[in-house]
């Protein structure tokens, strides 16, 4: 009983209609592990190892891992505000071929 009242109230939250978006996931490129995150339809979060050296080639290697994750181009990105994940937007009209 308990735990039908809880999900219920859980349920409650989400509002009508709204979709819940994947958990993480990791994908791997290059031997590296890539922390990758839908947050919305069309916006995508990811984070590089922390090995990785700052610079262009780690920014294409995170567009390239939400690339891999959403199945969708990356047609505009830009850092978080500390800096650790490169947020991505697609468009899922451009599918990727692989």
């Amino acid at each position: 009983m308990a735990l039908a009242c809880l999900a219920a109230l859980l349920s409650a939250c989400v509002a009508p209609g709204a979709q819940l978006e994947s958990p993480p996931q990791t994908v791997q490129l290059d031997g590296d592990a890539y922390r990758v995150e839908q947050i919305t339809a069309s916006t995508w979060s990811a984070q590089a190892p922390r090995h990785l050296p700052d610079g262009p080639q780690k920014t294409a290697s995170l567009v390239r891992a939400i690339e891999k994750a959403s199945n969708c181009k990356v047609t505009d990105s830009s850092y978080g505000a500390q800096g650790t994940a490169l947020n991505a937007q697609v468009d899922c009209g451009s599918r990727l071929k692989n």
